[in-house]
């Protein structure tokens, strides 16, 4: 019965008004940032704590404030979804020509190289696309940041215990923000937040993000406004360069500034600035909260993170642990299903009784139930053991079995292998004809994603179209070195 108990603890934690309540927090250089909200389409501020943290502190000090925090906040299992900030990424815009979304899982992941002097197996991106035309391309948003940076947030998050989570750009929370403030938007319009330190400013087209980027400030109040306006008008000319006729139309600012310095930014750039006071818009449980607000800046990309669920492919989790957690949040809403039907059953069962006044027959069939609970979960702890067995699959050396069947499966009927070299451990390299090149690079992606070949380095050395008699054909050569 020991897991039936510890499923009635999950089923109390995943009550309704619970589940809806999220908690966003920030790391910053200088500050730790944790809020409650009530998720939604309105904004519900439940509770708000910032901490000054030291620039050399570790690990260990940063977990210990955090779970203070959480707790002073009363977090109890909620969804916790970090927000990266923005001066740890790269973000570009891009035109790819597909809008089938596993094809653009592909063609980002490679594309991520081209930015970052990294191998992409280093790299971890996201993306949101932006719009799709009528010859299949799309316009897509994308995001690039290294391994090494998420693994310090999911240390953090591991010290903490904390399981549901995801990690989101912070530009995105201003993206949802202002379409919540000003949803019949329908141009571009420049979205600055400013906070002590540091400016971050974001171009938003509707609720999408088309362009961003961050900058520290001047804590020099006699600098800090020409400073501010530089770095606007820099960051004007960078979208203007970037992305083609799409003009900006007005840009607004959250957080601190004044009707002065907004006057001076309209006049350099050339657009009309306003200032928001989108705290107008937010319901706040604590009234104290508000006056404490005005001491901290702007708070509005963390808001704006728990206003709506984003789609899967803005988080920024690894490829591997997001698939773990794909199938163990099916496994959450299978097991929810079922607590919720005993839970009615329960219900019925208590009327019954109190009516016949037969105790016995009640928990008779309460026992029923609960070796039919048992029964069900039987296949979810199976599914749980293979989820570990998948794991530690991972750690694995792949035998030459392993590597044969995985080019078996990843390979399509266009793919004709002519030569395969396999140095055990240390590289393999395969020559083969392909029909077009978008097959080719498909074949690539798919071993990049296989478990037998995890510990190479996986590229296209070339690719050359040649003329036959039967048509043309595309000459390849892949090649995999050891990590």
């Amino acid at each position: 019965m020991s897991f039936i108990n510890a499923a009635a603890e999950y089923y109390i934690g995943m009550r309704p008004n619970n589940k809806n309540i999220i908690f966003i927090s920030q790391i910053r250089e200088a500050s730790l940032e944790v809020i409650k909200l009530f998720g939604g389409n309105k904004l519900e501020l439940l509770g708000l704590e910032t901490e000054v943290i030291s620039s050399d502190r570790d690990d260990k000090e940063l977990i210990q404030k955090l779970r203070q925090i959480l707790k002073k906040l009363g977090y109890n299992n909620n969804r916790l979804i970090v927000a990266l900030p923005r001066q740890r990424v790269t973000s570009r815009y891009l035109k790819v020509p597909t809008q089938i979304p596993k094809e653009l899982d592909g063609i980002v992941g490679l594309q991520a190289a081209r930015y970052l002097p990294y191998p992409a197996n280093e790299l971890i991106t996201s993306y949101q696309v932006i719009l799709s035309d009528k010859e299949g391309c799309s316009e897509v948003n994308l995001v690039i940041v290294h391994k090494d940076i998420i693994e310090y947030y999911l240390n953090i998050l591991r010290g903490l215990n904390i399981r549901n989570f995801r990690i989101i750009l912070s530009s995105y929370g201003l993206s949802n923000l202002y379409s919540y403030i000003a949803p019949e938007g329908h141009t571009p319009v420049m979205v600055i937040e400013v906070v002590p330190g540091l400016i971050e400013a974001t171009v938003v087209l509707g609720d999408r993000l088309l362009f961003s980027r961050s900058f520290k400030s001047t804590e020099r109040p006699e600098n800090w406004q020409s400073l501010f306006v530089e770095e606007i008008s820099r960051t004007k000319n960078a979208y203007s360069k970037e992305i083609l006729n799409r003009p900006i139309e007005k840009a607004v600012i959250f957080g601190i500034a004044d009707k002065g310095t907004a006057e001076l930014l309209s006049e350099q750039i050339g657009l009309p600035v306003e200032i928001l006071p989108y705290w107008d818009k937010v319901a706040v449980k604590e009234g104290s909260l508000k006056s404490a607000l005005g001491k901290g800046g702007s708070f509005a990309a963390l808001l704006g993170l728990g206003l709506k669920a984003l789609p899967d492919s803005l988080n920024l989790e690894p490829a591997a642990l997001k698939e773990i957690n794909k199938k163990i949040s099916r496994q959450k809403e299978a097991l929810c299903l079922i607590l919720s039907s005993l839970a009615i059953f329960l219900i019925f069962g208590l009327a019954v009784v109190r009516s016949l006044e037969n105790k016995a027959v009640y928990l008779k069939q309460l026992k029923i139930e609960a070796q039919k609970l048992e029964k069900e979960a039987k296949p979810l702890e199976e599914m749980e053991n293979k989820i570990k067995f998948m794991a530690e699959r991972l750690q694995a050396t792949p035998s030459t079995l392993d590597i044969i069947y995985e080019l078996h499966q990843a390979a399509s009927k266009q793919i004709f292998l002519i030569n395969f070299i396999y140095e055990k451990d240390e590289q393999i390299l395969l020559r083969g004809q392909a029909s077009e090149l978008n097959t080719v690079n498909d074949f690539v992606l798919q071993l990049e994603k296989s478990l037998a070949f995890k510990n190479f380095n996986i590229k296209l050395r070339y690719a050359t179209y040649r003329k036959t008699m039967q048509g043309e054909i595309v000459d390849f050569e892949i090649i995999g070195v050891k990590k």
